[in-house]
């Protein structure tokens, strides 16, 4: 593999996101600490911070060359039932999890057009979007909007050769996880390095992968 151009990863700061960003720099046979574009609030970048994310990603093609991919990681979630749930608790994780996962994309994809890069778009769901999660319904809700926008942008972005890959991850070990099931067998679940291998081949391969609900579970 030659020198590779970085990718962006939101969420980048711990769990899935720094899992990716490890498995990417080793991947790398210059090993540079500038492969990939991390995005968290460790960095003073928020992902709900809409114009400062666009401003941000904006201003990474150098040399007319477009970051190869953006994945779509940062995500929180707010547990509650619904008769209690705040509002405001819904439009975090909402403003997290998917504003803040579409503003990026947008940005991106602009990038991609203006210099006609055939970039991916990777974005983590979660089998919670696909069915019910009673007392985590505004997670769930918000990772059920991910996966149709996903799958409705990879037949928009087809024509210009863009792929978008939708990964819902199963149960897995994260900081996360730990804290709204702190019941779980940990040792038998589903680690982030393991889905993050998967993602990186993703973004060397994935051919025929696109355009579709990809889970990952254990």
């Amino acid at each position: 593999m030659n020198k590779q151009i970085p990718i962006i990863i939101t969420g980048s700061s711990k769990g899935l996101g720094q899992e990716i960003a490890k498995k990417w720099c080793i991947s790398s046979k210059d090993n540079e600490d500038n492969v990939y574009y991390g995005l968290s609030r460790w960095n003073d970048l928020d992902i709900a911070k809409f114009e400062e994310i666009q401003a941000y990603i904006s201003g990474l093609a150098h040399d007319d060359n477009v970051p190869v991919a953006l994945i779509n990681n940062a995500g929180i979630c707010i547990p509650g039932n619904t008769i209690d749930m705040k509002i405001e608790d819904l439009q975090k994780q909402f403003n997290v999890n998917f504003f803040g996962l579409v503003n990026a994309t947008q940005t991106y994809i602009k990038l991609c057009l203006k210099y006609r890069f055939k970039g991916k778009i990777i974005n983590i769901a979660s089998t919670a979007g696909l069915g019910a999660r009673p007392g985590r319904c505004g997670y769930s809700s918000s990772k059920a909007a991910v996966i149709n926008f996903s799958l409705s942008l990879a037949r928009e972005l087809k024509e210009y050769g863009i792929k978008v890959y939708t990964i819902c991850p199963g149960a897995f070990d994260s900081e996360m996880r730990r804290k709204i099931a702190p019941e779980d067998d940990f040792e038998k679940m589903l680690k982030p390095d393991e889905i993050a291998d998967f993602i990186i081949d993703i973004i060397n391969n994935g051919k025929f992968l696109d355009n579709q609900i990809i889970y990952t579970v254990k």
